[in-house]
């Protein structure tokens, strides 16, 4: 859904394109859980209580993906908006992050 690893103009502006793979794969692993948990948030506003049930049960990625390009009607922009909020919080708190 988010394809952070394929970004490289992504990775490069939160400055670990060039990690090493296993450390990039961590720290993209991590982004992607951050992003998926914020997108729940920002979605479960947007859904009725039947829209959260019908969605919860979809165990197909696919699936998934289709159920939220039909139901939620920006969520491209929505993923977007989370992905920059994600990546301005990153440079906020690089020093703190890497030390």
């Amino acid at each position: 859904m988010f394809d952070i690893a394929n970004n490289t103009e992504f990775l490069t502006a939160i400055g670990i394109n060039d990690a090493p793979e296993d450390v990039k794969a961590k720290l993209i692993a991590g982004i992607e859980a951050l992003a998926e948990k914020r997108l729940v948030i920002k979605i479960s506003d947007m859904v009725s209580e039947e829209q959260a049930e019908e969605f919860g049960k979809i165990t197909d990625e696919k699936q998934a993906a289709d159920w939220l390009n039909t139901n939620i009607p920006n969520f491209p922009e929505l993923v977007t908006e989370v992905m920059a909020e994600i990546k301005n919080d990153i440079l906020e708190h690089k020093s703190a992050i890497v030390g």
